[in-house]
Order: C-alpha cells, then sequence, then structure tokens
C-alpha cells in the first residue's frame, strides 16, 4: 500500500507524492485565480504561499454547498413540472425511459411513467378497502398477505417483499395515484405544508384512483373533517391551483 509520500501510476508503480501532485492547484491558489481575496490567511513561511484560513475555507464550503442546494432544486422541479418522474417508482407503476433533448442542450434520458396491471388493481383494492369499507391499515395489510397480492419489489435485491402496514399507509398518501407528478412533500424526513409542493400539469400519467378516492381513503392526512362531502374530499385532494376552482 503506498505511503503518505507515494502514490501509484496507471501501471500500479509507485512514485513519489510531489510527482504525482506537480503542477496541480491549492485550494489557495485557485480562490486566488478566481479573485477571492483571502481575509484571515496566513503565509507559508517556506514557500511564501498564501493559504485561507480554516474560518475562510468553511465559508466558501458552505457558500458552494448552498449554491449546490440551489441548482439541484432548480432542476428537480424543472423535471415534475414536465411530467418526469423523480425518486422511486410507486408501486403499480414502471419507469418508461424517454430520450429527450432540451433547446441547446444535449439530449438527456428521463423517466415517465406507465400502469403495471396487476399492480395497479391492487393499488385501486386497497383504496377500495380503505375509502369505502373503513379498513384499518392493519387489517388491509393482512388481506393483501392472505390473498396472496403481489409485493413491491426489494429495491435492493429486485425480488418481490412482503406487505407492511408502512407499505400501506405510503400507498395511501402517495399523490401519484392521481396521475400526476409531485415533489417536496418532505424535507429531512419530515412532512412539509402541502402548499409548498410542486405539482406537474394535469395528466402526466395514467391516473389510478379518483380524487374523491384518493382523499376518502385518509381524511385524517387531508385534514377533511368526517361530516364533509365527496366534493370537500375531491377539493382537499387537488393541488392548490385546482383546488380554488373545485
Amino acid at each position: 500500500m503506498p505511503s503518505n509520500t507515494t502514490a501509484q501510476d496507471e501501471s500500479g508503480d509507485r512514485i513519489p507524492r510531489w510527482a504525482a501532485t506537480a503542477g496541480r492547484q491549492t485550494f489557495g491558489q485557485r480562490l486566488t485565480a478566481m479573485g477571492v481575496r483571502l481575509f484571515g490567511s496566513a503565509t507559508e513561511p517556506d514557500t511564501g504561499e498564501v493559504t485561507p484560513s480554516w474560518r475562510v475555507r468553511q465559508h466558501v464550503l458552505r457558500d458552494y454547498h448552498a449554491a449546490n442546494l440551489v441548482a439541484a432544486r432548480t432542476v428537480s422541479e424543472e423535471l415534475v413540472r414536465a411530467g418526469f418522474n423523480t425518486g422511486d417508482v410507486p408501486y403499480g407503476y414502471r419507469a418508461r425511459r424517454v430520450r429527450v433533448t432540451p433547446a441547446g442542450r444535449r439530449a438527456r434520458w428521463r423517466t415517465r411513467l406507465q400502469i403495471e396491471p396487476v399492480e395497479a388493481s391492487t393499488v385501486r383494492m386497497i383504496f377500495v378497502w380503505r375509502g369505502e369499507d373503513r379498513l384499518s391499515t392493519t387489517e388491509i395489510r393482512r388481506r393483501l398477505a392472505a390473498s396472496r397480492y403481489p409485493a413491491p419489489l426489494d429495491p435492493e435485491t429486485g425480488e418481490p417483499g412482503v406487505w407492511t402496514v408502512a407499505i400501506v399507509r405510503a400507498i395511501l398518501r402517495n399523490p401519484k395515484y392521481l396521475g400526476r407528478q409531485v415533489w417536496g412533500r418532505t424535507h429531512h424526513g419530515k412532512p412539509t405544508p402541502q402548499a409548498d409542493w410542486v405539482w406537474s400539469e394535469v395528466w402526466v400519467h395514467p391516473p389510478l384512483v379518483t380524487a374523491e378516492e384518493f382523499a376518502a381513503a385518509d381524511r385524517r392526512w387531508w385534514g377533511v373533517p368526517a361530516s364533509a362531502g365527496a366534493n370537500d374530499f375531491s377539493a382537499n385532494a387537488l393541488p392548490p391551483d385546482q383546488r380554488r376552482a373545485a
């Protein structure tokens, strides 16, 4: 194994570390080349090189990280509004890869959703049991396992998994079954206000349930009172732009 003073070239031979890194700029040199003034910097006594202090490096890295997050969020919002799937493919659908060529940019592969018939029928059954029969998620899980409905595939092995209450709840709470893409439902693992969600246009992929069926299946999630009617369910299940017109 190479030491801290040696490195390996492509053939596996060891070469001096100074030779392997010759010609590369240090962090401070790259900042200076970009015109950054290094406040709080220090000068190396041997080389005379100006290096940024720990505080300056942390500030630059924090700003760089924040800029990357903003850029990543912008890209995700654009993909969702265009109807492309981000994240895991919901149970009941399969990924369909499409090639798109944005104006002035190279072609890229994106993902849309298409129905998987057997799993889609299972999703509809889950919403019927919950919305019409008022079954608990525990009872729904028991029925799914007893009747051998196909369980979601294990993301690590690709093999059929097992039904759990958490999976049933995730299906009942996923608005992608309305035929729309949605992004930003959670932040650091915690739910975000629905007003902050990013929605696609209507019918970017085939819906598996109606707005009424979706809202009726989980009234607590949408904050709909038990005495409300189907029209109220529909209004709360829709994104804000359409809810106002419902």
